[in-house]
């Protein structure tokens, strides 16, 4: 266990919490936790959210049949799997040979793609009173879903307008590089299904991947936004640029087939961006 976590279970009150928690996952919301413990709810969140943050906890949506807004339950969670990155840029060449087609026609189904998986398996409920505003807390869930834990995500601007997530330390770099037409595309399509499952009307989401090294860029505005929309799409032309693009197909070369396309081989090729009026 990382030392941060060991702290964090130093306290009393954290171990009573996680302890409750791991004997009867998804039962014990921040409200019920506060009157097991008999303390004020308020601390009880702040100690959640510091748990939540350090990765002891995770947090889902209650599951319940009577009326009015589910609260979040948490649950304890499994110790972390290494990453195995040369399965991840196998599946990438996987999906970039099966899906065919040009870089906008890839771009397209992979984005797609990610927000059928955004449909199927996320517990979306609109946050009470958010009027269609990007509902950042719950985005930064989905996110830690996908391997961004929430201490790698920023997000900067207006939530009720145009705001963005910065993101650093991609999960799945290494496939990203070799083929950011499908890999960022479905990180495009599973935000703007997250986004339109959590309330957001007609929202426009512009993903910009290696903005700089183990730095991205989402982009995110709804309907009700009255100022400057963003610009949808998907933004290759960092990733272009960068030299991890050659590098990463010379060093996964052993674990790909031989026949996949080199990332030199798109060199140049235009941005893929969805049809948008809007300018950014």
């Amino acid at each position: 266990m990382p030392k941060d976590r060991e702290a964090l279970l130093s306290s009393a009150v954290r171990r009573s919490i996680t302890d409750l928690v791991a004997a009867d996952p998804d039962r014990w919301t921040a409200s019920r936790l506060a009157e097991e413990l008999d303390l004020h709810v308020t601390t009880v969140r702040f100690h959640l959210d510091q748990l939540e943050q350090a990765g002891v906890l995770e947090s889902g949506v209650e599951r319940r049949d009577r009326p009015g807004r589910p609260s979040k339950v948490y649950r304890r969670r499994a110790e972390a799997v290494p990453v195995n990155t040369a399965a991840y840029v196998v599946l990438a060449d996987v999906l970039a040979e099966t899906l065919g087609g040009d870089e906008d026609a890839r771009v397209e189904a992979a984005t797609r793609a990610g927000e059928a998986w955004s449909r199927h398996h996320l517990d979306h409920v609109a946050p009470e009173g958010s009027q269609g505003e990007v509902p950042v807390r719950e985005l930064l869930d989905v996110l830690a879903r996908w391997g961004y834990p929430r201490e790698t995500v920023t997000v900067e601007g207006d939530p009720a307008g145009r705001c963005q997530a910065t993101l650093t330390h991609c999960p799945m770099k290494a496939a990203a590089v070799r083929h950011p037409d499908v890999v960022c595309a479905i990180h495009l399509g599973l935000v703007r299904g997250s986004l339109e499952g959590l309330g957001v009307q007609d929202p426009a989401v512009r993903v910009t991947p290696m903005v700089a090294p183990d730095v991205c860029t989402v982009e995110m505005s709804g309907a009700l936004h009255a100022g400057e929309q963003v610009a949808e799409g998907l933004d290759l032309a960092h990733v272009r640029r960068r030299p991890e693009a050659a590098s990463a197909d010379a060093t996964t070369s052993d674990v790909t087939s031989p026949d996949a396309p080199s990332p030199d081989a798109t060199e140049g090729r235009s941005t893929s961006d969805r049809p948008s009026e809007a300018t950014s």
